[in-house]
């Protein structure tokens, strides 16, 4: 019995002196991160992009030793690693905004003047009329371009009954060079948004307060991030994936890290369904490993209990979503079967 007792008394002892040597490199790495992001106000505003890309994937690779480490790790100690995680990630993804070069330009593209900083604003008149509208003013489209003409960060937000597709942004075909995209999304309203397309690498993609909406995408090279969503369908793939405050969500998702939900209900989960030629070279290009999806491996910071979580669940197999609409359609001409189509996926596909 003695032997028992002092086998066990090990392994706690064990487990305390990995978890305070990782807390502690947690701690050193964290705050040499932060260090770096506070002097990207020292920077050329030219090189913003590329550092913070750089420290966007020393970011990754913390979350991934945590994810590794949270066996040993007691719960609150996994959680408040977690938050700082993501404290760093909304102070990088605020620098980046505040710090990065910008200019505007808008949706279809018309031919640019001035020197290597573009601005665009043109027209959309993609899809404006009775069926499907575009409701910001006077129907355009803000971009945020960066003076390296291979980065966009592009902000679509306050759109309703729309259809967005990622070609319909891109301006720079001819330039050398691999071309990269951030996307920041809120505030849509039964929309359809495809952002797949072989001519580009998503950065990241940062979602707040969508309803009804679909968004399609091809693989992420780091982090998505969900705020305040309610009835939509995604079809995205990413290193790292957190939802919080969101309802009634069906997630299509490949990701080789846990995905976090917090303060979630009615989520469905399933594997990443996407099926385009060109697959195998977008996860390539997203430093994405095709073979290693932890969909179902979900967290619920609500829930940290043995048992399984009640706010999320996975698709049944027959409820697999495998054919998506409008992959290969810039400009969907028939506006009422692109609504039809919209209401009959999110029918079919959330929890009631």
């Amino acid at each position: 019995m003695s032997s028992s007792k002092d086998q066990e008394q090990a392994i706690k002892q064990s487990k305390e002196t990995f978890a305070y040597k990782f807390w502690q490199e947690f701690q050193e790495e964290r705050g040499a991160i932060q260090k770096s992001m506070n002097e990207l106000s020292q920077k050329s505003r030219s090189s913003i992009p590329l550092l913070c890309e750089g420290l966007l994937q020393r970011i990754s690779v913390l979350e991934k030793k945590t994810t590794d480490a949270s066996i040993f790790l007691p719960s609150y100690d996994q959680r408040q690693s977690i938050l700082q995680i993501r404290a760093l990630i909304e102070d990088l993804n605020t620098k980046k905004a505040e710090l990065a070069p910008k200019s505007k330009f808008s949706f279809k593209s018309r031919k640019a003047t001035g020197s290597t900083e573009k601005s665009m604003t043109v027209e959309s008149n993609k899809i404006v009329n009775s069926g499907l509208d575009v409701v910001t003013p006077n129907n355009k489209i803000p971009i945020t371009n960066s003076l390296n003409q291979n980065f966009q960060t592009v902000t679509l937000n306050y759109k309703q009954n729309c259809y967005i597709s990622v070609n319909s942004y891109l301006t720079n075909l001819e330039e050398p060079g691999e071309k990269v995209m951030d996307f920041q999304i809120s505030n849509l309203d039964h929309c359809i948004v495809n952002l797949v397309s072989s001519n580009v690498t998503i950065g990241a993609i940062h979602i707040k307060g969508l309803k009804d909406t679909i968004i399609m995408s091809g693989p992420v090279r780091s982090s998505i991030l969900i705020h305040d969503c309610e009835r939509c369908v995604f079809l995205i793939g990413c290193h790292q994936f957190r939802m919080h405050t969101s309802r009634q969500m069906t997630i299509y998702l490949h990701t080789t890290s846990h995905p976090i939900i917090e303060d979630c209900n009615n989520i469905l989960f399933a594997p990443y369904t996407l099926s385009v030629p060109s697959l195998g070279n977008m996860f390539e290009a997203a430093k994405l490993d095709p073979t290693n999806n932890k969909y179902d491996k979900v967290e619920d910071f609500n829930w940290l209990r043995q048992q399984a979580s009640p706010n999320w669940q996975t698709v049944l197999e027959n409820k697999i979503l495998k054919d998506w609409p409008f992959l290969h359609v810039d400009d969907p001409k028939d506006e009422e079967t692109v609504l039809n189509v919209l209401n009959e996926i999110l029918g079919s596909q959330l929890i009631s």
